[in-house]
Order: C-alpha cells, then structure tokens, then sequence
C-alpha cells in the first residue's frame, strides 16, 4: 500500500512548518520526518508478491527500524515487545520529527508508535528540553492518530 500524505498542522515551530509541509503516512526518510512500517507477524507476502514464513517480514522490519531509530531502539523494542499481541496481526508505523539545526546536527522533538488502524500506542520526548518538544509532538500526534486513542494514551 503507498503512503499517504497530510497537511503538516501549525506546530508552533515556524522553522519545522516551513520544512515539512506535508506528513507521511508510512514509510519516509526525509531531513524532517523518519518513519518505518513494520509489517503484521502473519503478513507472508513481499511487495513481490514472493511467500515468506509468518513472522520472517515482521523480524526484517523491525531489525531495520531498529537499526534507523538507533538512539531510541529500547524504547521502540520494548513497545513493540509490550504489544505483541496486537501486532500479530496490525502493521505499525514509527514516526520520528525533527528538525535540522545551524550546526548540521537534528533536534528531534519526539518518537511515536501508530498501530495499522494510526491508533497512538506510545511516544517518547527526551527529557532534555521537554518543555519545547512536547507541544509540537502532541500537534503531529493529533495530525496522524486517531482522536480516540490520542485522548486515552495522553490522559494515563
């Protein structure tokens, strides 16, 4: 399936706004936005159309978002690892946002976890500089999730 595109919302960070003006629903690596689907355990067949064993397209995504969120990999491990038995059999998608800074380097605002239905599972925001991130995670939050599953993961 392709992705799909979104409207970038106010965030109330203009540099980030200026640099990402749409969000991708799906996998994405841009300067603004990283994301990686993670196929359901019993998908078995690639985007051609080859059969894998149950599990073995879930175990290869993973590894490589693993590898792509490599400073946050626990916390997307053990996520996953928490909700196993819902991605038996929902793909999820991890999104990352951030924004490139003067020195080339990124300001990540935060990491968070859909499920195949763009459910909220979890997030993370850095404890460093929460006060700055936290708003405009919670913004792209509520651009990608479900109104639903954003009230019941924010207010526990």
């Amino acid at each position: 399936m392709p992705p799909s595109v979104l409207e970038c919302p106010d965030v109330g960070h203009k540099t980030f706004e200026n640099s990402l003006r749409n969000i991708t629903v799906g996998n994405a690596d841009t300067p603004q936005q990283i994301s990686k689907v993670v196929r359901a355990h019993d998908c078995v067949l690639d985007e051609m159309n080859l059969q894998y064993a149950p599990g073995e397209l879930q175990r290869l995504d993973l590894t490589g978002a693993l590898a792509l969120f490599r400073e946050r990999a626990h916390f997307v491990f053990s996520t996953f690892e928490r909700h196993r038995q819902l991605f038996q059999h929902s793909t999820c998608c991890i999104y990352q946002f951030q924004t490139v800074t003067g020195s080339k380097g990124t300001f990540v605002f935060g990491l968070f976890i859909t499920d195949g239905n763009r459910n909220l599972i979890d997030y993370c925001i850095d404890t460093q500089q929460a006060h700055k991130r936290r708003p405009v995670l919670q913004r792209l939050m509520r651009a990608v999730c479900t109104s639903s599953s954003i009230a019941r993961r924010l207010s526990h």
